[in-house]
């Protein structure tokens, strides 16, 4: 008879409001997300300006993709069955940001660092890039660890009922942290801080990351308390690397319905998203300097690679005040799980409780929710070929905040309750046999009562307190509200889900390839009346914009994401 897995202790929060405990469980997704910020912002005017065009730029960012299709699933799997002392998310949470901070200081001074090694200018320019692009891969695998554990510890903290509440607290701390990123990154730090950490805008943005992100991990990872895993189910906790990537490849070979549906829906969003959130600040400036700064004024700017990291900045602030906002806002207005008892009931402000008890009436569900924020992505990038200002170019990135907030919740929120409900309603996760899966006992609401006192299914509970619900009627309860969740499947099914969203970004880098090789085949020809550091810019009125091709072609796909979104309800 297979062996259930077997756990000690019981999970924790820190904090006494239910509010308090949520914004801790999640606090790790703002360093993560502060990061992930200065990455999109800096990176590639960064690699622009070492003399990389725009098409191998492109091809420099498969980094991302292909860090998450490998790191995310495997770290997953290895983390669902880590018996350290410590839990199974927060040692990697630790290690991971720790070593996203020594990578980011080594893309900062890359220059410095090259110059130590190689003396012959010509060579170490090319040793730099080289040396830029893997400090780029180093950074992206690893935020990737830290990443997949912080989604991963929220889905095993919280109860099925929670997992709509907990996804869109993590979507609030990432809005946060991606407002925090672009509004320092819109701040001439160099002005403020000297050169104390770094002569230039992109070093010092670069430390500040390091430190914010390993802050932010220390909060979450000092507030949460995990239980320890005693012994996988059949196994006898050595994972090999062969059992690790056949469990990984056979799960997301054979997902459940209602998993690959939200993973399918995933993939279509994020080609669109990808050219977005990756080239809108060198959209941004590239259309700002190319229509509206005169030519007089441009060859006066000595840190372009600065110039267009503020200007782009600004604009993803507005981006992300609106997504903040969204993300407090939008749970209120979006109908919660079908449940007869809510364990974290909403309680909006009071001074927007009118507002919203109007809107109470005709507010949709999730997943209504889901399907019309991708379509409201589309209608903003059909328009960014016409964005010829600055002003336009921000209205329609700073729109797209809305969307961008339901997209950090919904697939979320959906795979939570979908990973717990494999655990609660006794279907097997994997098509492999038990014995061979590596997946988590099956119980039901039944066999919980009726075996309360049987120590082997004991240990698998989590113990999810709620005061407030202990005051409702308990004739009208959910079973599933009183059946907590394991979790012990989280890594892995995140990952497959992590799978489905880095894939398409190879799809919409070899589209930004074929797009930018086309368009802007290579940089501006170099004439005396150019700056040289503006070599890597197209200021040419009268050709289309690269970037905003690759938006207009991602809104598209949002289309497409939105019918794969209205097919998921249909789904069994």
């Amino acid at each position: 008879m297979p062996q259930a897995a077997r756990w000690a202790g019981t999970p924790s929060i820190k904090g006494r409001s239910e509010s308090t405990r949520m914004a801790l469980l999640t606090f790790s997704l703002v360093g993560l997300q502060f990061t992930w910020g200065v990455e999109m912002t800096y990176f590639t005017p960064y690699l622009l300006q070492l003399g990389l065009t725009k098409s191998k730029t492109s091809l420099v960012w498969i980094a991302g993709p292909l860090s998450g299709l490998i790191i995310q699933p495997l770290i997953g799997v290895i983390a669902d069955r880590s018996r350290s002392k410590w839990g199974r998310r927060r040692p990697f949470m630790v290690g991971g940001s720790f070593l996203v901070a020594l990578c980011l200081f080594v893309l900062g001074w890359t220059a410095e660092i090259v110059a130590v090694f190689v003396k012959e200018p010509e060579k170490a320019k090319n040793v730099m890039v080289a040396v830029a692009i893997l400090s780029i891969y180093a950074v992206d695998f690893s935020i990737n660890i830290v990443q997949a554990c912080c989604r991963s510890l929220v889905v095993d903290t919280l109860s099925i009922p929670s997992q709509q509440a907990g996804s869109a607290w993590a979507g609030r701390m990432c809005a946060i942290g991606q407002l925090l990123s672009y509004v320092v990154g819109s701040i001439d730090t160099v002005s403020i801080f000297g050169s104390i950490i770094g002569d230039t805008q992109f070093k010092q943005m670069t430390v500040i990351a390091g430190l914010f992100l390993i802050g932010a991990v220390s909060v979450t990872s000092y507030s949460v308390k995990e239980r320890v895993l005693l012994s996988a189910r059949d196994s006898d906790g050595k994972a090999g690397a062969v059992q690790v990537l056949s469990t990984l490849f056979k799960t997301t070979m054979e997902l459940p319905p209602r998993i690959q549906a939200i993973c399918w829906a995933q993939f279509w969003a994020w080609i669109g998203w990808f050219p977005f959130l990756f080239y809108s600040t060198t959209w941004v400036g590239e259309t700002y300097f190319r229509y509206e700064v005169p030519k007089e004024r441009i060859t006066k700017t000595t840190d372009m690679l600065g110039e267009v990291g503020r200007i782009g900045s600004l604009s993803l602030v507005v981006f992300s005040f609106i997504t903040f906002l969204s993300s407090v806002l939008i749970p209120f207005c979006v109908q919660q799980r079908d449940t007869k008892r809510a364990r974290f009931p909403p309680r909006p402000p009071r001074k927007v409780a009118a507002v919203l008890k109007a809107i109470g009436a005709v507010r949709p569900d999730l997943q209504t929710a889901w399907l019309l924020s991708h379509l409201m992505f589309a209608i903003m990038m059909i328009f960014a070929p016409l964005a010829h200002s600055r002003a336009f170019a921000t209205f329609l990135v700073a729109v797209c905040g809305i969307p961008w907030a339901i997209s950090s919740w919904a697939p979320y929120a959906f795979m939570g309750v979908e990973i717990n409900k494999l655990t609660m309603n006794g279907a097997a996760p994997m098509g492999p046999p038990p014995s061979h899966s590596g997946a988590v006992t099956m119980i039901t609401s039944a066999s919980l009562r009726a075996n309360a006192a049987d120590s082997e299914l004991d240990v698998l509970r989590l113990n999810h307190h709620d005061t407030d619900s202990d005051t409702d009627n308990d004739d009208e309860e959910d079973p599933s509200s009183n059946i907590p969740s394991t979790g012990e499947l989280a890594g892995i099914y995140l990952g497959v889900l992590n799978v489905y969203t880095t894939l398409p970004q190879f799809v919409g880098t070899l589209i930004s390839w074929l797009v930018f090789s086309v368009l802007e085949p290579g940089a501006q020809s170099k004439n005396d009346s150019d700056p040289s550091d503006m070599q890597w810019m197209n200021l040419d009125k009268n050709k289309p914009n690269a970037i905003a091709i690759c938006l207009l072609i991602g809104a598209l796909s949002a289309i497409v994401a939105a019918e794969a979104t209205r097919r998921f309800r249909s789904v069994c």
